[in-house]
């Protein structure tokens, strides 16, 4: 695809992100962009994940990994059957104003980067939108492990993590959207 078309995909794909004003709007546009990618994308996000993950010592590694896969199947599966069954998960409220500076976030992230990576970088964003505005829910799966031992965590039904408020410095980070409190280990 050329970079004019690329770059169109992407615009095209965050405006419909922006179109959406309540969470089951937003499932539903995220059911119709997810549906375009196929096993063969998921597939490839996840060697894209265990590319990245060869540099992480491997006890970290190994305790990382299954969130990472869990954060991309089985949240794409919930999303799929999210809509397909009219979930009752699926939060109808109207999208927080944070949802419309992630989607410029979305945007900026995919187009600055390698366009190899560009299409699983946005099924990532668009799987992690469905956790943080659709379902109230860390794009992290509780239990997912950070450096130094601790790791996201689910107490008296809210969620908690040990980095919430530490990677407001990176640009693409997922933490200004999460509803996750930050812990206090």
């Amino acid at each position: 695809m050329s970079t004019r078309g690329r770059e169109a995909d992407v615009r095209r794909v965050c405006d419909r992100l922006r179109s959406a004003k309540t969470g089951t709007e937003l499932a539903e546009v995220l059911y119709r962009e997810v549906s375009d990618y196929s096993l063969f994308d998921l597939q490839a996000m996840r060697g894209r994940v265990e590319r990245h993950l060869r540099s992480v010592p491997a006890g970290y590694r190994q305790r990382l990994y299954p969130r990472m896969m869990e954060m991309i199947f089985e949240t794409h599966h919930a999303l799929i059957a999210a809509v397909r069954r009219g979930n009752p998960d699926v939060q109808g409220e109207p999208l927080p104003n944070e949802f419309l500076e992630f989607c410029d976030m979305v945007e900026r992230t995919c187009l600055l980067g390698d366009e190899e990576e560009e299409h699983l970088e946005l099924l990532y964003f668009l799987l992690a939108a469905f956790n943080l505005f659709v379902l109230d829910r860390p794009a992290h799966p509780a239990g997912t492990p950070f450096p130094g031992g601790l790791e996201v965590e689910v107490r008296n039904g809210e969620y908690l993590c040990p980095v919430r408020e530490k990677a407001n410095d990176v640009p693409n980070a997922l933490c200004p959207y999460c509803p996750a409190k930050q812990s206090d280990v």
